[in-house]
């Protein structure tokens, strides 16, 4: 085994009993915090309550279609916004006029805190699926659409005066040259999009719905069941941390 192999093998071996460690931490300091430390059920159950809960939560089948509810609305609002954000980003960064007008307004965006917007989303649309997508939609548009375009207008010069020594047509050059110079930050775009959408279709649904796994945490948070809150979370957290890693591994630049 070479120096360098021995040397990323106990680096990796690090990394994972420091995250065991951190594990192991958590855990402690939850039984004593419910054990010796005295704190009330009401504010963080015990870990066998919050075990049963956990196991009830993941074998109710109703559970499944609330799970599948958010996470079809997490999909579609990350579609839309995908799909709107890189139009705009790619078709206002040919001029630049259009860039310059635009890009301070995407930034904006991006900094608007969106949290404050739902009730609007709510009248317009109602408490159903539509208003939690479109609402997330709307908060990841511009993170995409930012990135994209401030991708394209500051690809290297060189790679277009070699596309244009080849006679590359204009969507050659788009598509196929800055397209792929930009694509680390295209791709940053779409990441923090993805993780806009997880936090605000969260959101919208704990805020205000009918359906999904927020508005069974909110339900039961309101009936001060702690035990089934904790474990809601829980099995959000895992639903929306598995999307984020596919979407990751879907997302991750192909080697050449």
């Amino acid at each position: 085994m070479s120096a360098r192999t021995s040397a990323l093998v106990r680096r990796k071996t690090a990394v994972v009993l420091l995250r065991l460690l951190l594990v192991v931490a958590v855990l402690f300091a939850w039984w004593y915090a419910t054990g010796p430390g005295g704190v009330s059920g009401l504010i963080l159950p015990d870990m066998s309550s919050f075990a049963e809960a956990f196991v009830d939560v993941v074998t109710t089948p109703s559970m499944w279609g609330q799970m599948l509810v958010t996470l079809g609305e997490m999909a579609a609002a990350f579609v839309i916004a995908a799909g709107a954000g890189l139009a705009a980003g790619f078709l206002l960064s040919r001029s630049r006029v259009s860039a310059m007008a635009f890009e301070p307004m995407f930034a904006w965006g991006y900094m608007l805190p969106f949290a404050l917007l739902y009730p609007l989303f709510l009248l317009w649309l109602g408490a159903g699926v539509e208003s939690k997508i479109f609402y997330a939609a709307a908060g990841a548009f511009f993170p995409i659409a930012f990135n994209t375009m401030r991708g394209l207008r500051t690809v290297d010069a060189r790679f277009v005066t070699v596309g244009r020594a080849f006679r590359a047509s204009p969507m050659q050059m788009d598509f196929f040259i800055k397209a792929g110079a930009a694509q680390p930050m295209i791709l940053a775009g779409l990441r923090i999009g993805l993780s806009v959408v997880s936090i605000s279709v969260v959101l919208a649904e704990l805020l205000g719905s009918t359906m999904g796994l927020g508005h069974e945490i909110h339900a039961s948070q309101s009936r001060l069941r702690s035990a089934d809150t904790y474990a809601l979370v829980a099995v959000l957290l895992l639903v929306t941390g598995t999307l984020q890693v596919l979407v990751e591994r879907l997302l991750r630049p192909r080697q050449r």
